[in-house]
């Protein structure tokens, strides 16, 4: 993730219409994807399947509330998670927070402030990993667009680094293949049939075929734990 409220995969749990439609269109508008659920089992269903930079969670939800929710995507992702409630005190705060959620905004509030809240916590989450990645030899330096192997730079093209990039911010997750190719789509590749394949290959002949793991049907995985030598 970028750091940012730029390119990304938001997921929006909220039963009420009128509020759920009024972040979903704000988020839609500035071109972002954006996911949403009416109910906790549809939400976690989608945030269980789907790459995401965010997740926007209603507490009060049918079939499954937002605490449950928060407690069993946890266990499974670390996806930062904005809780929006109507509920103000301040044991409902903390033990939402205690649970894992990154931030917790009280109803009413403006979808503007919901926006600064979700830059806020993407910011925090990607604090630890926003500049300089160490995955077993390789080293991913993301702010300067830079890869070495073995401390010896490796050169590759724009698009290569924007399909790495992705696989490393969303190191330890099965990446599927089409969000892959709208990653090319971004860098400016319309057709993207069969260079996911290719540039997958030409990314393990420069820096290990260890490095990306194939997850056939499902797509691809950076498995090597960072700092691990």
């Amino acid at each position: 993730m970028s750091g940012t409220l730029s390119s990304l995969r938001v997921l929006v749990i909220e039963d009420d219409p009128a509020s759920r439609q009024a972040i979903v269109q704000s988020l839609r508008e500035s071109r972002h994807t954006v996911f949403e659920a009416a109910d906790g089992v549809t939400g976690l269903d989608i945030a269980r399947v789907e790459p995401l930079d965010a997740v926007v969670l209603d507490l009060t939800l049918p079939r499954m509330d937002g605490i449950e929710l928060l407690k069993q995507l946890r266990t499974v992702s670390h996806v930062p998670v904005v809780v929006v409630s109507a509920r103000h005190e301040e044991n409902d705060r903390v033990d939402t927070l205690d649970l894992g959620a990154d931030d917790y905004l009280t109803k009413p509030f403006t979808v503007r402030e919901l926006l600064a809240r979700l830059r806020a916590v993407i910011r925090r989450a990607a604090g630890h990993s926003a500049s300089v990645i160490t995955l077993g030899s390789v080293v991913v330096d993301l702010h300067a667009k830079t890869v070495c192997r073995d401390g010896a730079r490796v050169p590759v093209t724009a698009t290569e680094f924007e399909m790495l990039s992705t696989l490393v911010r969303h190191r330890g997750e099965v990446v599927p293949r089409d969000f892959l190719g709208k990653a090319i789509r971004q860098s400016g590749i319309d057709h993207v049939s069969n260079v996911v394949d290719v540039i997958v290959l030409r990314l393990r002949r420069k820096l290990g075929r260890e490095l990306i793991t194939t997850r056939r049907g499902l797509g691809f995985i950076i498995e090597v734990q960072e700092g691990r030598a």
